[in-house]
C-alpha cells in the first residue's frame, strides 16, 4: 500500500460502467494496478481522507454522490452497483 493521503488530480474517463469507473479512481488513490470488486476499501489500507478525495472525482459523473455512501458501500460492487441506480 502506500502513503497517499487523496486521490491525485488526475483526469479520468468517466464514462464507462460504474464499476470501471470506480475501480480505475480507487485503484489509482491506493496506487495499485488492480482492485478486487468485493474487497473492502478499508481492507486495501484506503483513509479517510483519501475517501473525500475519491468522492470529489466521482462527483463529476455522479454529483448526488455523498461520502457516507462508500461508507455504507465499501466495495467496487457495492459501490457501482448504488452509482448504476443513479
Amino acid at each position: 500500500m502506500t502513503d497517499r493521503a487523496c486521490a491525485p488530480e488526475v483526469e479520468f474517463d468517466l464514462d464507462g460502467t460504474p464499476a470501471e469507473v470506480v475501480r480505475a479512481v480507487w485503484a489509482d488513490a491506493l496506487g495499485v494496478a488492480t482492485i478486487e470488486p468485493d474487497v473492502g476499501f478499508f481492507d486495501l489500507g484506503a483513509t479517510s481522507a483519501m475517501i473525500l478525495g475519491v468522492v470529489r472525482v466521482l462527483r463529476r459523473r455522479w454529483p448526488g454522490l455523498k461520502v457516507v455512501d462508500v461508507f455504507s458501500h465499501p466495495t467496487v460492487a457495492q459501490l457501482a452497483a448504488l452509482l448504476d441506480d443513479e
